[in-house]
């Protein structure tokens, strides 16, 4: 059975993509649109019935890999009688790269998504991550601001989900990040005070939020999937604001001053233990 490609005319769908399936020497190229709008489903459709003639084939362990590689074949053999496919070598650099583990079920894509909302356009490289069979994906976002997102294949059933759902959804978190970060004055008294940091973590760095709760206490948090990690110290509180308090008076300082930047004023360092002595 061929598989089936929606006709879109978009120019967020432009580009070509990728198909890797795990254990096939070659990559499938498409030469038309790779964008998930066009690709996500018909793949997702395809790689199910791949899936299950896998689980068919495997009667034990020993005999996995071999049913994987059939049915891998299978796959390819049905992307290939469309003629929007073809074999390509691997390690060309595509917008839009498809990764297909058949024996494990899984779906891997990096793609980029467009949004554009009050006049403001942004593009975001993100990665999909999911068992097919279950139908629930995760989309992590690349870059600055990382975000965190999951739908389900009913979702990604809609018309244009990717580009205009999914996007904008990016683009929303991404603006509420950038006003917690650059919060506006006028709306300070319904503002929470937050610290974002980077911490490095078994050798990968991990994203944290400091947020401000009752009284003085501050809650840590994980940026991007919102676990809380604890609550800190008085102490640790204690020192944290005087850090913030100092930090706002020397862009307090410098914005009165006029000036472009914050020569003149005390460091950081010294104020805070000045502060700290007194």
């Amino acid at each position: 059975m061929a598989i089936t490609l929606p006709k879109l005319n978009q120019q967020g769908q432009s580009g070509p993509g990728g198909v890797e399936i795990a254990g096939f020497p070659q990559v499938v190229h498409t030469r038309s649109f790779g964008h998930p709008d066009v690709l996500f489903i018909p793949l997702i459709n395809e790689a199910r019935a791949a899936i299950s003639l896998c689980q068919r084939l495997a009667a034990d362990e020993s005999t996995r890999e071999q049913a994987a590689a059939m049915s891998g074949i299978q796959l390819v053999s049905g992307l290939l009688r469309d003629p929007s496919f073809a074999l390509s070598v691997r390690g060309l650099q595509e917008e839009h790269y498809y990764y297909l583990d058949l024996a494990a079920g899984t779906i891997r894509v990096q793609t980029r998504l467009y949004a554009e909302v009050s006049r403001r356009t942004s593009m975001f490289k993100v990665e999909i991550t999911g068992r097919i069979p279950e139908g629930i994906y995760t989309v992590c976002t690349i870059g600055d601001f990382p975000s965190t997102y999951q739908f389900d294949e009913d979702c990604a059933r809609h018309a244009l989900f990717f580009s205009t759902v999914l996007a904008e959804e990016c683009l929303r978190v991404r603006v509420q990040q950038e006003r917690t970060v650059h919060p506006d004055l006028s709306s300070h008294s319904e503002w929470t005070p937050e610290v974002r940091l980077t911490v490095d973590q078994a050798n990968k760095r991990v994203p944290v939020i400091l947020k401000k709760g009752p009284g003085d206490h501050w809650e840590l948090l994980d940026e991007q999937l919102r676990p809380r990690f604890g609550t800190l110290s008085l102490d640790a509180a204690h020192h944290l604001q005087l850090l913030l308090t100092t930090v706002s008076n020397m862009v307090e300082e410098a914005t009165l001053s006029r000036q472009p930047g914050l020569e003149g004023s005390l460091s950081l360092a010294s104020a805070v233990k000045d502060r700290s002595k007194s």
